[in-house]
């Protein structure tokens, strides 16, 4: 009995692109803050948005996500939708974000706690979390890295 099967491939697809003076190395929360800002505006957003930077071996920037939107306090962040962006770039690190609409980049319990969910799931996969930054306005921002919550 001969049977259908469907060959699948995956691919990334360039959305939209511009020249930005920013550094290809990022290799600090400041340097990941501006790329964050300067191409998706999480600085100016009204809902909360998750974002990821995708690096090479050398800390080079080779791309960057709009994982999920939420409302005004909340987004639905889930390891399956970040690193699946992560494994599509051939990434062996990322950086996260994402926005507090209010202007206050302090993090909540539930922040720190998918970012732990999420460094465990980079560990499995052999893709290194960074860092995951936390945006308010006006390029206000907490680094969990440097706060020590990772």
């Amino acid at each position: 009995m001969a049977i259908n099967i469907q060959k699948y491939s995956l691919k990334v697809v360039k959305e939209s692109g511009g020249r930005y003076d920013l550094e290809k190395e990022i290799s600090t929360p400041n340097s990941a803050m501006q790329v964050f800002t300067e191409v998706l505006e999480l600085d100016r957003k009204s809902e909360e948005v998750f974002a990821i930077l995708t690096l090479d071996v050398k800390s080079q920037l080779t791309g960057v996500f709009e994982v999920s939107k939420g409302s005004l306090s909340s987004s639905i962040v889930t390891p399956r939708e970040v690193f699946k962006r992560a494994i599509l770039q051939n990434s062996k690190a990322i950086i996260l974000a994402h926005n507090h609409p209010s202007g206050d980049p302090k993090p909540s319990g539930d922040d720190i706690q998918i970012t732990e969910r999420l460094v465990e799931a980079g560990d499995l996969l052999g893709i290194n979390v960074f860092d995951h930054l936390i945006i308010g306005s006006s390029s206000n921002f907490v680094s969990l890295k440097e706060r020590g919550d990772m």
